[in-house]
């Protein structure tokens, strides 16, 4: 697990990403509202990238780097170490806890 940045770089990578020419050509940051009001801050890389490249997303204060894993739909990324799984399709996701796929945010879509 990787501990790097604090949310609020997130906040400034999202004002850089804001300025990229379109949305994948570069890596960019999408903040997801999740049911009960919990926000979820996901780095992801450049589209051309992303089969090989994690995402990085901020919760609850830390930032844990994420593999891109498997999926049968949609894009699943996986980090055995800190047990989190974020699994993503279209503009929504879900965080889970990876060890008993018990869901920790729950109807998350982009705000």
């Amino acid at each position: 697990m990787r501990l790097a940045l604090p949310l609020a770089a997130f906040a400034f990578a999202a004002a850089a990403a804001a300025q990229a020419p379109a949305r994948g050509d570069a890596p960019f940051v999408v903040v997801y509202a999740c049911v009960g009001g919990a926000h979820l801050a996901v780095g992801y890389p450049a589209y051309r990238d992303a089969r090989k490249a994690p995402v990085r997303i901020g919760w609850q204060g830390r930032t844990v780097e994420l593999m891109p894993a498997r999926a049968a739909s949609g894009a699943r990324y996986i980090n055995a170490i800190a047990g989190l799984e974020w699994w993503s399709k279209g503009n929504g996701g879900t965080l889970n806890r990876l060890r008993d796929n018990r869901p920790l945010l729950t109807g998350c879509t982009e705000s």
